[in-house]
């Protein structure tokens, strides 16, 4: 996920450890709303669990719910660099493109 990306140099990161996530919306903006705020809770929670890969488990288009498991490690100074801290994902500018050719997703996130 390109939001952690922001936070370390992702390539310095380990699949050493997974978290498990759901979430649900009342629509698609809402789910990806709480999809990735599930993943910033586990950042700025300890652990301090920082992904590398997100796998989707279940994906509910029509109930708008959604599980998926992290790959990454505990966030450590001496290993990571330290970069700009997510403090919020912003819903206001957030798109959807859902089309048989492509799935798109913009979000700004709050730094």
């Amino acid at each position: 996920m390109s939001m952690f990306a922001y936070m370390t140099e992702i390539n310095t990161v380990d699949m050493v450890e997974k978290q498990e996530i759901e979430a649900e919306g009342d629509d698609m903006l809402g789910l990806l709303f709480h999809f990735l705020d599930e993943f910033l809770f586990l950042f700025c929670a300890e652990p301090f669990f920082i992904v590398r890969k997100v796998k989707i488990l279940e994906f509910d288009k029509e109930n708008f719910k959604i599980k998926a498991v992290g790959y990454g490690e505990e966030f450590d100074l001496s290993k990571h660099p330290q970069g700009t801290e997510v403090k919020a994902i912003t819903y206001g500018s957030m798109q959807v493109y859902d089309t048989d050719d492509a799935h798109d997703v913009f979000v700004i996130i709050d730094i």
